[in-house]
C-alpha cells in the first residue's frame, strides 16, 4: 500500500490534533480538605457607618479541625470567643456550627460560627467572611505538634 501526499497530510493533521488535545489536558489537583492542628491570627476589620473609619481587632488563636472530633478554637479569648462544635467543608466553603454560640442576644465576642470561604494548600489555611462593613480574616499555619 502506497501512502500519497494527501494521506500524509491527513495523518500529519491528525497527529497534530492528537498532540494538541493531549497538551490541553490539565492536571487536576485534588482538593485538600483542612484537618489537623493550626496556629495563627484572627483579624476583625470593622468600618464604622457613623464615622467612616476602620477599627481593627487582632487575636492569636489555635484551631483544631477533625472530621470525627469537630473543631475547637482557643488562644486569646479576651478578644475572640473560645468555641467548639462541628463543621462541614467542601472545596471552597466551610460552615462552622458553634455549640457555644448564644441562643439569644448578641454575643460579647466573635465566634467562629457560620459560613466562610477558605483556601488551604496543605500547610496554610485562610478563612474569611466579608461584607460591606465587617470582615473576619483568619490566617493559620498547620502545627502538628499543637495539642488542644
Amino acid at each position: 500500500m502506497t501512502i500519497n501526499n494527501a494521506m500524509k497530510n491527513k495523518l500529519f493533521c491528525l497527529l497534530v490534533l492528537v498532540a494538541a488535545a493531549s497538551g490541553c489536558k490539565k492536571d487536576v489537583k485534588p482538593v485538600v480538605l483542612p484537618e489537623g492542628n493550626f496556629t495563627g491570627t484572627f483579624r476583625r476589620i470593622h468600618l464604622s457607618s457613623t464615622t467612616g473609619k476602620k477599627d481593627t481587632l487582632t487575636a492569636d488563636l489555635t484551631l483544631l479541625l477533625g472530621a470525627s472530633t469537630g473543631f475547637a478554637v482557643a488562644g486569646d479569648t479576651t478578644k475572640h470567643a473560645g468555641s467548639r462544635g462541628s463543621y462541614v467543608v467542601d472545596g471552597s466553603l466551610i460552615n462552622f456550627y458553634d455549640s457555644t454560640f448564644p441562643t439569644s442576644g448578641t454575643p460579647a465576642k466573635v465566634h467562629l460560627a457560620g459560613i466562610y470561604q477558605y483556601a488551604y494548600d496543605g500547610k496554610n489555611l485562610v478563612i474569611t467572611v466579608a461584607n460591606d462593613t465587617l470582615n473576619y480574616y483568619y490566617s493559620f499555619k498547620a502545627n502538628p505538634s499543637l495539642i488542644l
